[in-house]
């Protein structure tokens, strides 16, 4: 089932995949893409398809069917641009050049799992994009911290923003004084001036 937020004589089609087994009703895509869709962007997701197996190659192409399938029936004249959280930000960037994606939208980029602080692949993927990208990361993210990012040699077309506190399910702690709802929108603007300068 995909869900539609925003106008549809947008410009843009931003295509937001979900990370491992995501749901529609889920809070961060809810938020992302509704604030997405109130700054005038057309936005189209998804959630992640019912998969009892844990292969990962099996789930990455599950998300690439039902992105390329998302891609075909919306994009129509838009600039597309694809995003996703987690699983799915990766997964969206695997698929930038075969798409003609004007950019990549992440949220919650996996750099590196959970118990596996290998960076070096995912790293090359990334950096390897010809097309701007903007990362909206947690800085308590146990994908890929604010310390860790600062490590990684990301080229300069690749933009990264910090939500304070955030986890990997890009939410902040009660006693940070932030909440979810608030880092999310001020991404989304973020996000939305991104979109806007896009070539």
């Amino acid at each position: 089932m995909l869900m539609t937020h925003g106008p549809h004589e947008s410009a843009h089609l931003v295509v937001l995949a979900p990370g491992d087994s995501g749901r529609l009703e889920d809070a961060a895509p809810t938020l992302i893409s509704e604030a997405l869709g109130a700054a005038g962007i057309r936005v189209v997701r998804f959630g992640f398809p019912d998969c009892e197996s844990r292969d990962g190659e099996l789930r990455d192409g599950l998300l690439r069917d039902l992105i390329e399938a998302a891609v075909s029936a919306h994009l129509g004249e838009r600039q597309l641009i694809l995003g996703g959280l987690s699983r799915g930000a990766r997964v969206s960037a695997s698929l930038v050049a075969s798409l003609g994606a004007r950019g990549l939208l992440g949220f919650a980029y996996p750099f590196h799992g959970r118990e596996d602080p290998d960076t070096q692949g995912r790293e090359r993927a990334l950096a390897s994009l010809a097309v701007p990208a903007l990362i909206c990361q947690g800085t308590r993210d146990s994908h890929g911290n604010r310390e860790q990012v600062r490590g990684y040699h990301l080229p300069a077309h690749i933009r990264v923003h910090w939500l304070e506190d955030a986890n990997h399910a890009l939410r902040p702690r009660e006693r940070s004084g932030f909440t979810q709802a608030e880092q999310l929108t001020d991404a989304c603007r973020v996000a939305a001036d991104f979109i806007a300068t896009l070539p």
